[in-house]
């Protein structure tokens, strides 16, 4: 009695699962980013204005002796 998995015996079928599934996100994120509106500051301005102070932070963090 010998059982045979699919996932063992054919790997090359799932090349680029992951890539399609990051893309769907990534698209979705981007998608409601972009359309999310609201009475305060538009959700893309904000996130980079975060991320500017995130790597003005690291990059001061850095450059400590």
């Amino acid at each position: 009695m010998h059982q045979r998995f699919d996932f063992l015996a054919r790997p090359s079928r799932q090349r680029g699962q992951a890539y399609a599934e990051y893309l769907v996100i990534t698209a979705a994120l981007i998608g409601i980013l972009f359309l999310v509106t609201g009475d305060t500051a538009a959700p893309f301005t904000t996130l980079v204005s975060s991320f500017k102070s995130f790597f003005s932070a690291y990059s001061f963090t850095l450059s400590l002796p």
